[in-house]
């Protein structure tokens, strides 16, 4: 918080806060926990319908006269072979008892019914669906009329009957191993529909009273009848948030896709000008791209009779090729419509689609395909299985019916296209574009449904499940702090007269947009390690002693040219040695000028001659033209230099109106300095514009971080000068950076790298002017007084235990089957565990001497809810640790409010306070006060913490290296200490009741 002065400038630093909350990701591999919770969720729904459907079979056999009611000669049945009873039903007549006995076995394993949709995503489902195919060939070669009598022969032949899934390691040609999937059977559902039919039709033949038409209708119902899949509902599209977005395999949306980029696309002319396609060129690309997956640069300037040096906007050495309409290019080979395809106006193509990404029933879809598209049931069935784009666009159907045309009608940009086609531009959609002030900010899926998903509607649900959410976990959590930290300050301070955010990088990233950007990283070390190598070699020092200003020289080299030979100053032309460019000879160089982008990355630097660049001075290429030529180096061949640069981005940059191409659509450097315009950003500025309309902004992290150094904050956290990323209370440093940085600020900043630039000082700026006298004093003292707020998480959700099982061999010894070179092994350890008995099963597993279920399988626990510490009979502290599986079971049994009783335990002792994760605990350590967080709690009922402050815990305390380490107490030694629970509010507003032991 800053407090402005009467001109609205930032004057004196008010009180600065951090709350830390968790991403809702797994840290281990960044996969949203809810998948997790889904897909435990989805194995425990299977098992419970499993059950369901065991039951009402049992009782429609009953009803029906074929079970016996009274349970004890039903369980006398299951000494009958149900493999031999489902073979000899195929000729011979059953009793009612024998029939049911088949039948149960049968709903046991009801076999494999595919969807269309979920096996496409399946890693198994062509394993599975093999074996399948092998089963029916199989019985067809063994003239076996049903699956139940094929069955029967194996078993006969002492073969198995189970469908074991194998993984086996094969050597590949090149020497390499893969794991070869494969299933030594597996059954459908149309073989158990098949068996049941040819089952019932020899038994009703035989005794038609028993097996009627009644019984059989509800028979069959019970055994087949399958729950269709939930469907999935697509986002809100952009433009029209009442209706879904469409697919992206629709042949609009893919056509949509192609003209919006094909409208952008820009031939490169001399001096690399942009010059835009004609009417003409255009049509007849995207005709091309119509009839095709892609098309190469290469050949797009065969087709629009280009010459092979020309270039386009969009070329790069990471992209060669413009995407074409992929859904007709798969759907008009030969193998599935064909030419036909092409003949279906745009509407039926649509429809046909529309059909293949809905439709769930292959059987239903084939069918359909036949009917509607009048193709043979061969090619409906490929067409069926075929693969489309997955996922949707931004905009609906009727968005796209009424854009489509405008992007048709001319070369026109998405923006002006969205205009003409009667649409508001965005600016204007936002909520906050009317200007009134709301009071606090509501749930973000109220005022801004466009991003949220389709909610219920229901007014007695939960917002987030009435007005829908955003699909991202990590925004959407992020979006809810917000919304509590930022209604706490109005409730404290009122209303702010302006926001500025800046959104970290992470928070905008999916997981596979996370996965490439450590993919990246772990590119660049490497680079960096091998650079660090060579320079070290090539300057004869330790690699201890080499800059970075000389690895990035040599990032910058290399990017002249693939060949070392080629690998010129961009300027003057003098080709640079590496021994040169390791010498004062050569220096880093803005290509646009820093003090009028300020722009320090790498996209905007490049290495030159000494010479070259006094001469360049603080202008772009362009406009420092004249001058090189009077050195003899011509604009033109500066041009063909920046050719050789493989970033299309940077290249840009040396053309004529390099400095307007960075701008795009910002006025001045300022303003897009001052701006980050990336979605994200967008829709965080828009939320918190409800209750700051006329000055809310989101600000570049880039920004952040070089003035944070030029400032001289790095040290105020004490890490040699360096960002301390271990301290949660950076992000507040960074928020103090923030705060100040308005147009004001970066002007003074600009005119100070351009006296440093005419100075000819190799740095960026002489001496960074500080917004106020007092600034770096006014920043220690908000950072220092600051209690960072962790957001608790209290309830007891969360996974019981791990999900392996282990069979128990009795005094603590388990046993366990894994895989071991593709081949499932036995293995026994000690092993405590959770240990599970079924009160149906003690025929199978015994009892134990006071007559409960003998336990016969155990899990390994793997989290502890809480630990309470309770007083005991003389006064004194006592940790009690209670598991997550324990609190599970006790709110199954006894309701939450025994779980999180005030003030009696779980054991039913008199209560002190019950800790959980990021419970926060003050307590005296050797005469010190400390205010700490709970990181992790021991079954042994230690508690192990760390100071508020303290950031990646967990990781610095397995480090040895890292001084860094938990404070452990137990219940007896807090008492001690004088420990108490403690709570910091959202923004960082500390209570302590005190000592009460």
């Amino acid at each position: 918080m800053i407090r402005l002065n009467p001109e609205n400038e930032p004057c004196a630093v008010i009180k600065a806060g951090v709350r830390i909350f968790s991403d809702g990701r797994n840290p281990k591999d960044g996969s949203s926990l809810a998948v997790t919770r889904r897909e435990a969720r989805a194995m425990r729904r299977r098992r419970d319908r499993l059950l369901k459907r065991k039951a009402r079979m049992t009782q429609s056999l009953i009803d029906h006269g074929f079970f016996p009611a009274e349970d004890g000669q039903r369980k006398a049945l299951v000494t009958l072979n149900p493999y031999a009873l489902r073979a000899k039903g195929l000729d011979e007549a059953l009793t009612p008892a024998e029939f049911a006995r088949a039948l149960f076995h049968i709903n046991q394993r009801r076999g494999f019914k595919s969807n269309r949709k979920t096996d496409k995503k399946d890693n198994d489902s062509g394993a599975l669906k093999q074996a399948i195919g092998k089963l029916r060939q199989a019985m067809v070669d063994e003239n076996c009329r049903t699956v139940g009598e094929w069955l029967h022969k194996r078993d006969l032949a002492g073969q198995t009957v189970r469908a074991r899934y194998r993984q086996t390691k094969v050597a590949k040609d090149d020497g390499k191993t893969k794991v070869d999937k494969s299933y030594d059977l597996y059954i459908d559902r149309g073989m158990i529909e098949a068996e049941f039919d040819a089952l019932w039709a020899k038994q009703s033949s035989l005794n038609p009273v028993q097996f009627n038409d009644r019984a059989r209708d509800e028979l069959r119902y019970c055994l087949l009848f399958q729950r269709p899949l939930k469907p999935v509902k697509p986002g809100r599209c952009t433009l029209m948030p009442e209706e879904e977005r469409a697919p992206l395999a629709l042949p609009s949306v893919q056509r949509f896709r192609i003209y919006q980029e094909v409208n952008n696309l820009r031939i490169l002319r001399e001096g690399l000008k942009e010059e835009m396609l004609t009417l003409a060129q255009r049509d007849a690309l995207v005709a091309a791209l119509e009839m095709h997956n892609k098309r190469t640069f290469t050949q797009i300037k065969a087709l629009l009779g280009l010459g092979g040096a020309v270039q386009f906007n969009f070329e790069d050495p990471k992209r060669q090729e413009l995407k074409g309409n992929t859904t007709s290019a798969i759907l008009s080979k030969d193998a599935l419509f064909g030419k036909t395809w092409l003949a279906f106006d745009e509407a039926k193509q649509d429809a046909i689609v529309l059909q293949l990404v809905k439709e769930e029933n292959e059987a239903k879809l084939v069918r359909w395909l036949q009917e509607e598209t009048g193709v043979d049931e061969a090619h409906a069935e490929a067409i069926a299985n075929v693969g489309l784009p997955d996922g949707y666009g931004s905009l609906c159907s009727k968005a796209l019916t009424l854009i489509l045309p405008e992007l048709r009608r001319d070369v026109v940009t998405y923006d002006k296209a969205v205009l003409a086609a009667g649409f508001d531009h965005h600016s204007d959609i936002s909520p906050a574009a009317t200007g009134e002030i709301l009071p606090e900010l509501p749930y973000y899926g109220i005022p801004m449904q466009r991003h949220a998903g389709f909610g219920s509607g229901k007014p007695e649900d939960s917002d987030e499940k009435r007005y829908g959410k955003i699909a991202n976990p990590t925004v959407h959590i992020g979006l809810n702090q917000v919304r509590l930290v930022v209604n706490a300050l109005i409730k404290r301070y009122g209303h702010p007269s302006e926001v500025i955010v800046e959104l970290a990088r992470d928070l905008k990233q999916s997981k596979e947009q996370r996965d490439d950007d450590n993919k990246r990283q772990a590119e660049n070390q490497r680079r960096n390690a091998r650079l660090r190598a060579d320079i070290a070699a090539t300057l004869n020092i330790s690699q201890e002693r080499v800059r970075t200003a000389d690895i990035q020289k040599m990032i910058l080299w290399e990017e002249l040219s693939t060949n070392v030979a080629d690998r010129r100053c961009p300027y003057s032309g003098i080709q640079i040695s590496a021994t040169m460019l390791l010498s004062d000879q050569v220096e880093i160089e803005h290509i646009l000028p820093f003090s009028e982008t300020l722009d320090d990355s790498l996209n905007n630097k490049t290495v030159s001659m000494r010479q070259a660049n006094r001469i360049k001075g603080n202008r772009t290429p362009w406009q420092a033209r004249d001058d090189f030529a009077a050195q003899g180096w011509r604009y033109e061949d500066i041009i063909e230099r920046a050719k050789l640069i493989p970033h299309k981005a940077k290249r840009d940059r040396f053309a004529e109106d390099g400095l307007q191409r960075w701008l795009k659509e910002d006025k001045s450097f300022l303003a897009r300095a001052l701006n980050d315009t990336r979605h994200l950003s967008k829709v965080a500025r828009e939320y918190l514009s409800l209750i700051c309309p006329q000055n809310t902004r989101v600000v570049p992290g880039r920004m952040t971080a070089m003035l944070r150094a030029k400032f001289g904050l790095n040290d105020v956290l004490g890490l040699n000068g360096e960002k301390n990323r271990n301290d949660h209370r950076h992000h507040a440093v960074d928020a103090c950076v923030i705060a100040v940085t308005d147009q004001g600020l970066l002007q003074r900043f600009a005119r100070a790298s351009a006296t440093a630039r005419e100075r000819q000082l190799n740095r960026l700026v002489d001496d960074m002017p500080l917004p106020w006298s007092s600034y770096r004093e006014h920043v220690q003292r908000a950072v220092g007084n600051i209690w960072v707020s962790h957001k608790p998480d209290h309830g007891h959700e969360g996974a019981m235990h791990n999900d392996t099982a282990y069979g128990l061999l009795g005094n603590g010894r388990v046993s366990v089957h894994k895989m071991v070179d593709g081949k499932r092994e036995r293995m026994e350890d000690n092993l405590k565990v959770i240990e599970f008995s079924d009160a149906n099963a003690t025929a199978r597993h015994g009892t134990l001497p006071n007559g409960e279920p003998r336990p016969y399988k155990g899990y390994k626990g793997d989290s502890n809810y809480c630990i309470e510490i309770v007083f005991n009979d003389k006064g004194k502290w006592e940790g009690e640790v209670i598991s997550t599986f324990d609190a599970y079971q006790l709110v199954r049994k006894h309701g939450l409010a025994r779980l999180r009783h005030p003030k009696t335990s779980v054991s039913g002792k008199q209560l002190v306070m019950r800790l959980i994760l990021d419970d926060i605990v003050r307590l005296d350590d050797n005469g010190k006060l400390r205010t700490m967080r709970v990181a992790t709690l021991s079954g042994n009922g230690q508690i192990f913490m760390s100071d508020l402050q303290e950031a990646n815990v967990d990781a610095r305390n397995r480090d040895k290296a890292d001084p860094f380490a938990y404070l452990s107490k137990t219940a007896g030694s807090l008492q001690k200490a004088h420990g108490r629970r403690v709570t910091i509010s959202p923004i960082g507003e500390l209570h302590d009741p005190g000592f009460k032991g």
